[in-house]
């Protein structure tokens, strides 16, 4: 008795969805990220899966891996190249300092490289019947904002034991972490797109990404930014993100408010953009992909 009841909300499920996901409908933007939230987890829990099924220690890899660059390039710039940014820093606190840029910078390089192919890479998906398309893109990118939550735990914990503890406003974080997310998924949606378009998106992204690490304050404090090119480092949002967790986590201060406010907009903004091309475009992906 059970089972036709089964079959038939089944049926009516995929009905529901086939008549969300038609070209013009409301949920085709960003609404459709509600809309189909069950199917979003699906993607995310599956991305995750995916990422670590076969190997021994599975998830911990999200910690492992961080852990792991982050001892090769404290001792490759502390210990190598003597690089210190205090005179009373040693190790501990170059790691921390390290670490903080590194969580940040993880997050968005995953998001992006990954959610920059989701299109192409799942082209079954958008040729086999009315799909929301945007649910490809931003499943890649909550996935690395759900390992950047973790990394980010191990961070504080670091921060509580190292550091002579922390204030109340780490509590600010998570709202630091929409705004990172709303960043990346704006870039991602438009690198998405691009890369239907042009397939060697995803070789100039990593080529691009690589660069925008390097003048990211990642390794070295904002402070030692050449005067010269002080408008690059105003200019660049991550620079920006970068400088709130550390004053946040390390410094138990309060970010500078115009810090604050050029993320927000500069987020919001990219996301718009990413979003409205996005959306322009994605009833053409079923022919190009």
């Amino acid at each position: 008795m059970k089972r036709p009841d089964t079959r038939n909300r089944a049926h009516q499920r995929e009905r529901v969805i086939s008549a969300e996901t038609e070209p013009g409908h409301a949920s085709a933007g960003l609404f459709a990220l509600w809309t189909h939230r069950t199917l979003l987890w699906d993607f995310i829990a599956r991305d995750l899966k995916r990422r670590y099924t076969g190997s021994s220690i599975g998830f911990f890899w999200t910690v492992i891996t961080p852990l792991l660059e982050l001892v090769t390039y404290t001792f490759v710039f502390h210990g190598l190249l003597k690089i210190d940014f205090h005179p009373a820093a040693g190790w501990t606190h170059y790691a921390l300092f390290l670490f903080s840029g590194m969580v940040t910078w993880l997050m968005v390089s995953d998001g992006l490289s990954h959610a920059t192919i989701s299109i192409s890479n799942h082209a079954h998906l958008i040729k086999k019947a009315p799909f929301p398309s945007i649910v490809l893109p931003a499943h890649l990118v909550f996935s690395a904002t759900l390992n950047q939550g973790i990394r980010m735990i191990i961070l504080i914990v670091a921060a509580l034991l190292f550091s002579g503890g922390i204030s109340a406003l780490v509590l600010l974080i998570p709202f630091v972490m929409v705004v990172q997310t709303a960043l990346t998924l704006g870039l991602g949606l438009l690198l998405a797109t691009a890369n239907v378009y042009f397939r060697d998106t995803n070789h100039w992204v990593s080529a691009m990404m690589l660069l925008w690490m390097f003048l990211t304050p990642v390794f070295y404090p904002a402070a030692s930014y050449p005067k010269e090119f002080i408008l690059a480092l105003q200019l660049n949002p991550l620079a920006h993100l970068v400088g709130i967790y550390r004053e946040l986590i390390l410094n138990s201060s309060m970010p500078h408010p115009n810090a604050m406010i050029i993320v927000t907009v500069m987020s919001g903004l990219i996301l718009l953009i990413g979003y409205s091309v996005f959306h322009h475009h994605q009833s053409k992906f079923a022919d190009l992909v």
